[in-house]
């Protein structure tokens, strides 16, 4: 665990962060799908696994009151969190324990982009939607075959954050669910949700993405309490 946090704040990747996931351009339609129904005036928002805080500008570009708490297991990104954003919350935490924040709720919790890079996430799932008052938005990446969740089959390199063999050889999981236990875990991991909905497409995995197989299926979920 301590290896995937330290993967985060190679410099590379940490000057990759600094340009992407900051604007609402770079948001996913899939994303947005869910995004838009929850966006309001005063709402408190949880970003897991929230980089270098750039959703906290993505919401500035639609409401002009809220609260945004960004939570991550690297210390680099959160250091630059709080030098790009000092008027919102940031916590380092461990990864798949969001501790930290005691019993404090959210109205709208943001799990993306983190779920399939690490071999906690269903711990982390279940934090996250402990932590949720009103909605949960969170993504899988899924496939119609076997899950694979073995790092020797299914890997994500760091090679996108910069060249050289440092960056090639450093890898997380890239966990790819079964469709069908992908909806099984969903409803399980957010146990009493009056609402499970999904919305997602198939596309050709990331470069960085090491897989056996052709085509993953990113799928955007919302749970709601």
């Amino acid at each position: 665990m301590a290896d995937n946090a330290a993967a985060w704040g190679l410099p590379g990747v940490l000057d990759f962060f600094a340009s992407e996931r900051d604007s609402a351009a770079k948001v996913y339609p899939s994303e947005w799908f869910f995004l838009r129904q929850h966006l309001r005036e005063g709402v408190s928002v949880l970003d897991v696994g929230c980089a270098q805080g750039g959703f906290a500008a993505v919401l500035g570009e639609s409401l002009s009151a809220f609260t945004y708490t960004g939570v991550d297991i690297s210390a680099a990104m959160v250091a630059r969190a709080r030098e790009r954003h000092p008027g919102h919350r940031f916590l380092t935490v461990p990864e798949g324990d969001l501790s930290p924040l005691g019993g404090e709720t959210f109205d709208l919790v943001l799990v993306l982009g983190i779920l399939h890079l690490h071999e906690a996430w269903r711990d982390t799932l279940a934090a996250a939607w402990a932590r949720t008052g009103g909605a949960m938005v969170f993504d899988l990446r899924e496939t119609e075959g076997p899950s694979i969740e073995d790092k020797d089959r299914a890997r994500f390199t760091m090679a996108f954050g910069g060249d050289g063999a440092e960056y090639e050889r450093t890898v997380l999981p890239y966990n790819l669910i079964n469709a069908s236990e992908a909806l099984a875990e969903s409803r399980r991991l957010c146990a009493g949700a009056a609402r499970l909905s999904r919305f997602g497409y198939l596309h050709a995995p990331s470069a960085a993405a090491r897989l056996p197989v052709d085509a993953v299926l990113t799928e955007t979920w919302c749970a709601e309490r």
